[in-house]
Formats: C-alpha cells, structure tokens, sequence
C-alpha cells in the first residue's frame, strides 16, 4: 500500500506539532548538565520584560514558550516539516548584536525542520519562525536560548543569548509548479474543485456527506483508488473491497493525504489532489515516479473523533 509514509527524515505532522517534538528534545538535560528548561523559563521572563520595556505587541506560544509577531501578511500557503523552502533572515541578540543577515544576498534554501540543511546561523529558531508564517509573511521571532546556540558561544553571541530573528518567508519550492500541473488537469477534465486556503492544495466533493469532518484523533474509514496524471492506477482498496483505517494525525500516511481528507466529511465521495512535496517528493516509490503529482478517488465510509 503506496499510501503510507517512507521512511524519511523530517516528515511529521504540521510543523507546529513537528516543532514540539524538535523542542521537547533541545529541552532535555544533556550529559554535561544543560538545564534547557530552567533556561527557557528565565528567557521567557526577560523577552516579556524587553517586549513590555519597548512597547512591542506579540503573540504568545504557550506551547512552545516562543513570541513573535506578523509585520506583513504575504497571503501564500503555510507548509509542514520536511518540505523544501526558501527564505531571508537576519538575526541579532536581544542587546542587538548582529550575527546573521541574508537581506542583502541571496535567500536560503533549506529542509523546514532538518538540521543538516540549516546554516551554521540559523539554529531551530527559522524554523520554528516559519511554522507560524504563510508565504510572503514578514515576522519577528523572539528566540529562548534553548532554541537557538543554548550555551555554546557563536561569533560575537554570548552563550546562553536570547536570539532575535527578523525573517521574511519567500515560497514553499515546488508547490507553484507542482500546482500549475493540477490545475490543468482540473481544467482538462472539467472538474469543479476547491483550493484548501491553508496549505494550497485541490480537492473536488462528488457527493457531499452530512458526517462529521475528521480531526486530529479521529479515526477515518475510507476505500480510495491512486493515481498519477496520465491515468495509472498504483493503489486501490477497491480490488479486496476492504477499507482503509487510520488516525489523523499520527503521520502515518503521505502528509498530503491527511491534508485532504481533513476537507471531507463522513459520506463524502472526493478526489483530492497531492503535490509530490506532499507525497513522495523526488523519491520513487513503486510504480510511483519521483516528484509524481498523486490524485486520490475516495469514499469516505466513516468517521469516529473520540
């Protein structure tokens, strides 16, 4: 069954939820005696009081324990961990020392929540910036030393700094053209469908339902038939006549399908629409070509939210 996820660094829920797990673990003592939390508490403390002391408005992650404030809306699409972007970034100390500045060159193309493709400057904190952002958004993170060098001294940063980034989040790579192919397939086929506002994705409702929209937790039945663009079917629960069961939001499957069915309601009949950097991205998988565009026929038979 092509539908479930690979095995694949950096795939997880939306990258707010990715970003907990990613800060949970910065959090942790380490062997030589990190205290991260007891760090992150103070910070917390001292970034209220600089926001505060400076007439600065922010909003509160009381998840993360991160501020940060939206300066510009850019109207584009929010992403998950484990998809390409490209973004600007300076960043400064809360006593304005500067340490990084990508404005006056070329934007960064990274992984969104994979180290290994992260600057020497960037830390978790861009990241965790851009799980707040949409594409074009402008916006200031206010950083807890925890998760940004922690006590390690970087440059001219002190351990144990509070890290001030300015970023502008550019685009979601791939996600324009992978579109643009969906959307003649759309018009092709004469099909009416529905742009998902959130993360940009298509879908099209057959038969409307009158169930219960699947949530986080809920458990979905569903049959449902892949294919790729030019008709070749790679997957269907139709030939046994046995439905597919899953939770949302354990990351079990392809990210895109989650997104999808997360549009539908129990009784629905849909097609949903995958961008390969929701699928399989430039993996191949079976009979599934790297960078594929995926269409999913499905038929929602029931939804249980506990």
């Amino acid at each position: 069954m092509w539908l479930k996820k690979m095995s694949k660094k950096g795939w997880a829920l939306p990258v707010v939820v990715g970003s907990v797990i990613l800060l949970q673990g910065c959090l942790k003592d380490d062997e030589d005696g990190y205290d991260g939390y007891t760090h992150l508490v103070e910070d917390i403390q001292i970034i209220e009081t600089y926001l505060d002391d400076n007439n600065i408005v922010a909003d509160y992650d009381d998840v993360n324990g991160v501020y940060y404030k939206i300066h510009k809306h850019g109207g584009g699409y929010k992403t998950i961990s484990g998809v390409e972007v490209v973004a600007h970034f300076s960043g400064t100390t809360l006593e304005n020392e500067d340490f990084a500045n990508t404005f006056d060159g070329s934007p960064v193309e990274f992984v969104l929540g994979d180290n290994d493709t992260y600057t020497s400057s960037m830390t978790n904190g861009v990241s965790i910036g851009l799980s707040y952002m949409q594409e074009g958004d402008s916006a200031t993170i206010y950083l807890p030393s925890p998760y940004g060098f922690q006590d390690k001294i970087y440059q001219n940063v002190p351990a144990n700094s509070i890290l001030v980034y300015n970023i502008r989040f550019e685009e979601i790579k791939k996600l324009a053209e992978q579109n643009v192919k969906i959307d003649q397939y759309i018009s092709d086929n004469g099909i009416n469908a529905t742009v998902d506002p959130v993360f940009g994705t298509r879908y099209a409702i057959h038969r409307q339902g009158t169930g219960d929209t699947p949530e986080s937790g809920s458990t979905v039945s569903l049959h449902y038939q892949g294919e790729l663009l030019d008709g070749t079917v790679f997957d269907t629960s139709y030939d046994g006549n046995i439905p597919l069961s899953f939770t949302m939001g354990r990351g079990e499957l392809i990210p895109g399908f989650e997104m999808g069915v997360s549009n539908l309601h129990k009784n629905d009949s849909a097609t949903i629409f995958i961008p390969s950097i929701y699928g399989y991205g430039a993996q191949a998988a079976g009979d599934i070509p790297a960078n594929s565009v995926l269409v999913f026929g499905l038929d929602i038979k029931d939804v249980v939210t506990p």
